[in-house]
């Protein structure tokens, strides 16, 4: 499905995190000419594997003279103002207000194409009804895409909204629709590394005292039926190895102890390329930036989708 379009496009990454748009970016030839990102490990991470140094401006107070001319934007603000997790504080929400000044941007600069990811709550938000009155009052065909990695065929339960908004033409632009079903599933087998045991892997296991307090829900897939296709892992978040509910599944090894994934697992889940590197980071801080990061296949859907 990849392939390098026709004519060059110039994309601003924002929110752009250790950089899931630029991984699916690459193959079709696309220059990422700006990405923005306050997190100094994520860019640091970014710069490894781009050789590009996020800017780390303010998006709350950015000038628009200091937003490069783009044919695409691409935007993965915080979810925490819609998550279910969060206090769902919507447009009220001082993380929000980034976003918000993008939005009013997106009318000035008009770019061909803008896409955008957030959680399922996001969805049923006053800041989505914002979004999209603003865009179709400025000639903009916008639709919404509910995306999972199971969609294409990863044994990951983590379900996103994707925004798809083109400036539209003389004639009204097709609808981007979720994929079909995929046929056959990789299972988790693919993606385990078998290597990471109890003796070699000593700092990924869970401690056998909350092995036993947390067990009851913990969301626990075992190693010996890694090869079953009716395995997943459910989403992996931010505060996968601190928080001990619902943040993300763990390993049941051989031994019968419960070790959690590792950055690079969960990075292989994601879709990003084998030669990904964070960097020397603390395992804590890769954990965050995994978590927050964005499935790169969906993207590459999008893409393939949007820029035919």
């Amino acid at each position: 499905m990849t392939a390098k379009i026709s004519t060059p496009i110039r994309a601003l990454e924002f929110y752009s995190g250790i950089g899931a748009f630029s991984q699916a970016a690459k193959p079709y030839g696309i220059e990422v000419v700006a990405a923005f990102d306050q997190s100094q490990w994520a860019n640091q991470v970014y710069e490894l594997n781009n050789s590009q140094k996020p800017s780390s401006r303010n998006l709350d107070s950015i000038s628009i003279k200091d937003i490069p001319e783009a044919d695409l934007w691409w935007l993965s603000p915080p979810c925490t103002p819609y998550s279910r997790r969060g206090e769902q504080k919507d447009m009220s929400d001082p993380r929000a207000k980034s976003f918000l000044h993008l939005i009013e941007f997106m009318a000035l600069k008009k770019p061909a194409t803008i896409l955008l990811e957030n959680v399922e709550g996001f969805l049923h938000s006053k800041m989505y009804g914002h979004l999209c009155q603003t865009l179709e009052s400025n000639g903009y065909i916008v639709n919404s895409i509910k995306l999972c990695p199971t969609m294409f065929a990863v044994p990951m339960l983590r379900p996103h909204i994707f925004i798809v908004a083109r400036l539209a033409a003389a004639t009204a632009l097709p609808l981007i629709t979720a994929p079909p079903q995929a046929s056959s599933a990789k299972t988790l087998s693919n993606f385990i590394d078998y290597g990471l045991n109890e003796d070699t892997a000593a700092h990924l296991l869970l401690s056998e005292v909350d092995a036993e307090k947390y067990e009851p829900v913990l969301n626990v897939v075992d190693l010996k039926d890694a090869s079953d296709a009716a395995q997943y892992v459910i989403c992996f978040t931010s505060g996968y190895y601190r928080c001990r509910k619902a943040s993300g599944s763990l390993l049941r090894l051989e031994s019968g102890r419960l070790r959690f994934f590792s950055p690079g697992e969960i990075l292989a889940l994601l879709g990003f390329s084998a030669d990904f590197s964070l960097s020397n980071l603390a395992l804590p801080i890769c954990y965050r930036l995994v978590g927050n990061s964005v499935d790169v296949r969906a993207i590459d859907y999008l893409l393939a989708n949007a820029l035919q």
